[in-house]
């Protein structure tokens, strides 16, 4: 199996001062779950919106084999929590959004949530954490799917840094517009950026046609009128290698 654990420092906002802690990032087991579905309770009342998190039962079914789940410590403390999950009725769902034949299953993975302390965000973690578990996926699990609402462009920002692609806008959990994003790890794209198009993320009416016209989106840009996306045509690129 790739690495399993890794540790670092990262910086943790206090009441007049910035403290660098010692943190492990590491797959959770069956004994985290308790730990791991607090914490993500935890963040989701913070939010205040839970409708945007994941089920309480899906980050127990995840750690016990059905995907996978990561999790920072500081202090023997969870700090953030990252999961996967395989679970046949997410992967089915998400084979349907990308046009995968069923055959694909196996190969497919839901990028479910990544969950963070409020006094370590800004240090990037929903990047390095994905990165982390990108790197436990493949070369098994390829084909990766997550969904992003509209209105929640902080998120939109950091799943196109991980190298997703927008690749629709639908209606989805009971009618609420979503981007659905794309990532083949074993069959990467390039982006062609002269000629991009901008549409302003509030304008739902017209990010299905510019889908239709086979661009992709790639990236979030803040414009005098509101937060766009940006769009521009997909290049297929060689096929990545195998690990060794």
């Amino acid at each position: 199996m790739p690495y399993a654990s890794q540790q670092f420092f990262l910086q943790k906002r206090e009441v007049g001062l910035i403290v660098p802690v010692l943190c492990t990032m590491r797959l959770l087991g069956e004994d985290d779950i308790e730990d791991a579905v607090e914490f993500h309770r935890r963040i989701t009342n913070e939010i205040g919106d839970p409708g945007i998190f994941a089920e309480h039962h899906t980050i127990a079914e995840s750690i016990r084999g059905e995907g996978a789940v990561s999790g920072i410590y500081a202090g023997g403390k969870l700090i953030a929590v990252r999961a996967f999950s395989y679970v046949k009725e997410y992967v089915d769902e998400a084979m349907e959004d990308l046009g995968l034949d069923e055959s694909e299953a196996d190969s497919t993975a839901v990028m479910d949530f990544c969950v963070t302390d409020s006094s370590f965000r800004g240090n990037s973690i929903q990047f390095f954490s994905y990165l982390f578990m990108e790197n436990i996926l493949y070369p098994t699990r390829y084909h990766l799917h997550t969904t992003v609402s509209p209105q929640n462009s902080f998120s939109l920002i950091n799943v196109l840094k991980c190298g997703f692609h927008a690749v629709d806008f639908k209606e989805k959990y009971g009618g609420h517009p979503r981007f659905v994003l794309y990532k083949n790890l074993r069959r990467p794209i390039a982006v062609k950026t002269r000629g991009h198009k901008e549409i302003l993320l509030r304008n739902h009416d017209y990010h299905p046609k510019v889908f239709s016209e086979g661009f992709v989106g790639y990236k979030v840009k803040r414009k005098a009128n509101g937060m766009a996306l940006l769009y521009g045509k997909p290049l297929l690129a060689e096929p990545a290698p195998e690990k060794p």
